[in-house]
């Protein structure tokens, strides 16, 4: 419910913003940004290997349990009771072992995403602060939060953004490569 108000407040004034004569406004698809950059596209492929490498070692991990309880089958019809229940409680350890596996990986790529990210993010925020002050923005809105519903006449910015990032970037990278 606080959600909706919210969006209302937010869609009402967007519109109101968008209706001041003289008001320049612009937008960013800061996601957009983000993969199109290069660093993001190198903080996305770093990712891209942690996450197969990481989904290997379950896929392992995964394949090894299955052969165990596939044996545990064929083999529980000769076992004696007590033999098949202690090797039950074995199996479920081990699935429950290899669930945690997978949630702690999951919570590990995502903190391996938002320390990649961040530091990106926060620099193509500098750099849209810097761009809305040259160009004489009012308001910048993120295109894709759900905060921009209707926005005739604004300005997409991400464009100037990537270029800006990858400007700046280069010359760090040629500065690092003239040190070397």
């Amino acid at each position: 419910m606080k959600l909706a108000c919210l969006f209302m407040i937010v869609g009402f004034l967007s519109s109101t913003f968008a209706a001041i004569p003289g008001l320049n406004m612009g937008l960013v698809d800061l996601q957009k940004a983000l993969q199109s950059v290069d660093a993001g596209k190198n903080a996305k492929t770093s990712l891209e290997k942690e996450v197969a490498s990481k989904r290997a070692e379950l896929e392992k991990q995964q394949k090894t349990l299955q052969d165990e309880m596939e044996q545990f089958e064929k083999k529980a019809a000769i076992m004696n009771e007590s033999a098949k229940m202690q090797k039950q409680a074995e199996i479920q350890k081990r699935v429950a072992e290899f669930q945690k596996n997978m949630a702690e990986s999951q919570m590990d790529l995502q903190k391996k995403e938002r320390e990649l990210t961040k530091p990106l993010i926060d620099e193509l925020r500098a750099i849209i602060q810097g761009v809305g002050k040259e160009k004489n923005f009012q308001l910048i809105m993120e295109k894709n939060e759900g905060a921009v519903l209707y926005a005739e006449g604004a300005t997409d910015l991400t464009s100037v953004v990537i270029d800006r990032f990858n400007a700046k970037h280069k010359g760090k990278a040629a500065d690092k490569a003239k040190k070397s």
